[in-house]
Formats: structure tokens, sequence, C-alpha cells
């Protein structure tokens, strides 16, 4: 029967491929193959081996993109480990939240910029970030609320 804590923990598997898959398209992009793809799906081929003018540009918003991303994928895995010890209304838990709210902006923000130089396509994922952020404030919000709440009722006798 499937239950809370086995979504707990398919949660948490999924946040650790998604970590590992992270990390390996970062390292996979730094090589002379991963960065003519990254590069070739942008419309920015390198012609006869040679790097195009836009591939330094493009790899920096990649891996200014891949930071906050791991940062916030990294405070997710710590909020579910804590969900899994059924450690759910505590401080840490909410600086997680804020963590990966302030990840969400970043990336809004790198693909607003990235938006106004290559394709206003772009748009679209940042105002999805900036979206997904703003819900995350309201939710650790409301668990610090929540946190304010038990702490206030673990002193009362």
């Amino acid at each position: 029967m499937w239950n809370s804590m086995k979504s707990v923990q398919l949660s948490f598997v999924c946040t650790r491929i998604v970590i590992a898959l992270t990390v390996l398209s970062a390292v996979w992009t730094a090589t002379p193959l991963g960065r003519h793809r990254l590069t070739a799906s942008l419309g920015y081929a390198e012609r006869a081996g040679a790097e195009n003018a836009q591939t330094p540009l493009i790899m920096g918003l990649y891996y200014a993109c891949c930071i906050p991303a791991l940062v916030a994928l990294l405070c997710l895995d710590r909020l579910l480990g804590n969900i899994k010890k059924e450690r759910v209304f505590v401080e840490e838990n909410v600086k997680a939240l804020r963590t990966i709210s302030w990840c969400c902006f970043a990336e809004a923000l790198l693909f607003a910029a990235a938006a106004l130089y290559y394709a206003h396509i772009l748009l679209v994922p940042a105002i999805a970030m900036a979206f997904f952020g703003l819900i995350l404030r309201v939710v650790k919000n409301v668990i610090d609320a929540a946190v304010s709440l038990k702490t206030e009722n673990d002193f009362t006798i």
C-alpha cells in the first residue's frame, strides 16, 4: 500500500538522481563534444572545430544556472531527510525553503538576462522560476508560522 513515507522516499531518491544528473551534465558540458552540443542546440554550432564567439558566454550562463540549481537540490535533499526523520516543523526546514526560493529567483534572473540576449522564449522559464520562488516563499511563511506555534506549544505546560 502506498503511504506518505513511501512518497517521501521516492522524492528523496528522485532528488538524488537529479543531483547526480546535474553534476554529470556540468562535467559533460566541459568536454569539447558537450560544448558543441550545447551551443549547437542553441543555434550557435561550431564550424570546423573552432569555437563560436558565443560559446564562452553560453557556457558561463550554463554554469551560472547550475550553481543555484545544485544549491536548491541539496537544500531539498536536506529538507526531505528531515521529513524522513519526522522533523517537519523545525527552523532548519524554514531555512531550506528560504534558500530554495532564493535559488528559484536567481534562476529567474539568469533566464531573464539570457532572454534579453539570446531568445525571448527564455522569458517563459524565467517567469515559471519566479512563480515557483513566490510559491515557495508562501510555503516557507506557512511553515515558519507552524514552527512558531509548535515552539509556543512546547513551552506551554
